[in-house]
């Protein structure tokens, strides 16, 4: 359950994201790191532990990178 819930997450907040790519550069470094952020930290624990603690760390690793790049677009956007 956590590992098809993550997945579904995952593929829901970078559909969500390219909805951003009219902001450019930052609209396309926020799906880049979506897209890539957690799959590369889900690959890296699932190597160590289990697949649902690798899910888990993608999910966290793409929340991370999802509130960092917004902060970001806020400050030069205002939106």
């Amino acid at each position: 359950m956590i590992v098809f819930g993550g997945i579904f997450v995952w593929i829901y907040v970078v559909q969500q994201s390219v909805h951003n790519m009219n902001y450019g550069a930052l609209g396309v470094a926020q799906t880049l790191g979506l897209l890539f952020g957690p799959l590369a930290a889900a690959l890296v624990i699932t190597q160590r532990t289990s697949l649902a603690a690798g899910v888990f760390a993608g999910v966290a690793v793409g929340f991370c990178v999802y509130v960092a790049t917004a902060t970001i677009g806020i400050g030069i956007y205002g939106e």
